[in-house]
């Protein structure tokens, strides 16, 4: 029987709704452990699965959802080999760089992010590729796994991590973990007696993935500083998790920028063994549209390369590549705001925001979004949240004030700025922008 005739029979695994218990996580590790052994097929998707895969799906092995900023969720469907090549991938660059090169690059994962997304989904996966490989009883995971309800903080991240890095200390094999950088600014910005336990415990872990968002410099910064082994990636469901590690790819990963301005920026192309083959619909349809066959080019300036691959994901992300082969993603080409025929990329707003002195200690965090204008066409407009004792009738002239003093030409200061208790989420930490359009719209 061939490989696609094999996976198209095989059974779809679909656990529990995931509730963050100990319960959950563990169901949900079982189910991608038997996806990981070819022994069914895991469902995620945001929709009924279909009870036959079209024509060129036969193949997959784990779908999962995603809705990148734009709110409108998908389901991507991902087979063992690309799910797998993400892993070995991972584990060849972390044998090469000293991060596990006793263990080939694998090791122990203290999960810390939801089994429903593709971040969370690779940790597990990780860790059952990891026992395939060292020949372990069962995956490199903690045993029981660890309850994730509740509120993250350093008290938290202390007691899952305590006994996971005993555990890992007597398989003799590294720590490794995943965060989103909110988590990660938790454990490094905080001044308490756990906070500082929760960086001593950190410091531990041979390699602490972080990714989902943009971690802030100073956050990195600190980490570092703080002899944090912090390791960012940039990646999506469609690249089976992370494929670029500290601005630069994987072993087999291809960057290129497609019509490059004179800056260097355009829409980036990823070309990667680890693709997936595309996107199941709620109606029983596919769509690859973004995925090209591709023969791989020469390596410019606006191309980072390692090995290449014979297809490629057309990415909805604007980005540079340096000299160097290193990425810098400037935003996504969806976001460009148009405000009186000058585009404003909503990221370079957030930066200055971050950035400026006068509002350090004063706006938490911010999104800048475009809002339909009769006369502008769009209006460039925020929305931010702010240390606690702060009055929020004060934050848009403290913001457009603040932002007069730095480099942002006028055209792209806030008209408005308002003040949310949270920013909308997507996921496991990325910024909702749709629905932070809608709030600034109401």
């Amino acid at each position: 029987m061939s490989d696609s005739a094999a996976g198209a029979s095989l059974p779809w695994l679909l656990p529990p709704p995931y509730d963050a218990s100990a319960a959950s996580l563990t169901a949900h590790a079982q189910a991608i452990g038997e996806a990981m052994a070819g022994r069914g097929r895991l469902w995620l998707g945001p929709f009924t699965p279909p009870a036959q895969l079209p024509v060129g799906y036969e193949d997959t092995a784990v779908v999962v959802p995603t809705s990148g900023s734009t709110g409108a969720a998908k389901a991507v469907a991902l087979t063992r080999q690309a799910l797998r090549a993400s892993q070995d991938a991972t584990a060849r660059l972390f044998a090469a760089d000293g991060t596990a090169s006793a263990t080939g690059g694998h090791g122990f994962w203290l999960p810390l992010l939801p089994p429903t997304h593709i971040a969370g989904v690779q940790v597990i996966a990780r860790a059952h590729r990891t026992a395939q490989v060292l020949g372990l009883e069962s995956a490199a995971l903690p045993d029981p796994l660890p309850d994730l309800r509740g509120h993250f903080d350093a008290e938290t991240f202390v007691r899952l991590a305590e006994p996971a890095l005993a555990r890992a200390e007597q398989l003799g094999l590294p720590a490794l973990t995943s965060l989103v950088p909110t988590q990660l600014a938790r454990i490094v910005t905080g001044t308490g007696a756990a906070d500082v336990r929760a960086r001593s415990l950190l410091k531990r872990f041979a390699a602490v993935l972080v990714g989902g968002a943009a971690t802030a410099p100073d956050v990195l910064a600190r980490a570092r500083g703080q002899k944090i082994s912090v390791r960012t990636t940039y990646g999506s469901s469609e690249t089976a998790g992370g494929c670029v590690y500290d601005r630069a790819p994987l072993p087999g990963v291809r960057l290129r920028v497609l019509d490059p301005d004179p800056t260097g920026a355009g829409r980036l192309e990823i070309s990667s063994p680890t693709l997936a083959t595309g996107y199941l619909t709620a109606e029983g349809s596919t769509d690859d549209s973004p995925f090209t066959a591709i023969s791989a080019p020469a390596p410019t300036s606006a191309t980072a390369s390692t090995e290449g691959s014979a297809r490629a994901f057309l990415t909805s992300d604007l980005a540079q590549i340096g000299e160097d082969g290193a990425l810098n993603i400037l935003g996504r080409a969806d976001d460009v705001i148009n405000t009186g025929g000058r585009k404003v990329l909503p990221q370079d707003v957030e930066r200055a925001i971050e950035r400026s002195l006068m509002l350090r200690g004063m706006v938490r965090a911010s999104v800048v979004v475009g809002v339909a204008d009769p006369e502008w066409g769009q209006r460039v407009e925020a929305l931010v949240t702010l240390e606690p004792g702060l009055d929020p009738e004060d934050a848009s002239s403290l913001v457009r004030s603040a932002l007069r003093t730095s480099e942002v030409p006028a055209h792209m200061i806030p008209k408005q700025v308002h003040v949310v208790a949270e920013l909308p989420l997507l996921g496991i930490g990325k910024v909702d922008r749709a629905a932070a359009r809608r709030l600034a719209e109401s």
